[in-house]
Formats: C-alpha cells, structure tokens, sequence
C-alpha cells in the first residue's frame, strides 16, 4: 500500500477521479450464503488476539444491514470492536455482486486526504 500512497503524492493529477482505493479480496454473489461462506475462509487474517469491525456498503442491495453484520458476526470467532478494531470485515454491494475484504484500517486509501496532506 506504500507504493501507492507514495503515487497518488509524486503524480496527483494521474488519479485525479479516484476517490478510495480499496482492496477486495473475494467477490461473490449476493447472497447471504455465499457472504457468510467467504467471510468464514477470509476470517483467518484477523489473528486470535485482534478486534474487529464490520462495515457494509451496500448500493442496490436485497438485504438490511443488520441481517448482514448478524451473519457475518456469527461466522467470525473474534472480539468485536466497533471504535478502533484491528482489522474490518468490509462488505461492499453492488447489486448481484459482493466484494469482501478483511483488511486493517488503514489500508483503505482516500485520495482526497493523501492530497491533502500533501
């Protein structure tokens, strides 16, 4: 993620129309199965002692949220901390598909601070 950050400071107007840099590390269908079944095999990057979170971005999507974190919090065996956790389950929607990443805080990129802090 160093490159990256590194990047969007040395050459800001090359992403100029990105806003987040996110990574996803599985895609699924939309189904609530197919979630739990993902965040179960993904779940193995929050360690034993580490907190986690789980936010859901959904646009277009047959679910509410709360059915969503009650299912995917019932798959994942770890402590939840909902202020500043070690990793985030992170669900993002987008109709028929779902991208899912379990991933630390601050791997998740905004363009917008990055420049900023430039």
């Amino acid at each position: 993620m160093s490159f990256i950050t590194e990047f969007v400071r040395s050459e800001p107007f090359k992403v100029r129309f990105i806003m987040r840099i996110i990574p996803v590390d599985r895609v699924v269908d939309t189904k609530v199965q197919d979630i739990v079944k993902a965040v179960k095999e993904l779940a193995s990057a929050i360690g034993p002692g580490e907190t986690f979170r789980i936010t859901i971005e959904a646009r277009d999507s047959p679910y509410k949220d709360r059915e969503l974190i009650d299912a995917i919090a019932e798959a994942v065996d770890r402590k939840v901390d909902l202020d500043s956790p070690d990793k985030v389950v992170l669900l993002q929607i987008f109709g028929e598909y779902a991208g899912i990443s379990v991933i630390s805080p601050n791997d998740i990129i905004s363009i917008q601070k990055l420049k900023r802090a430039a």
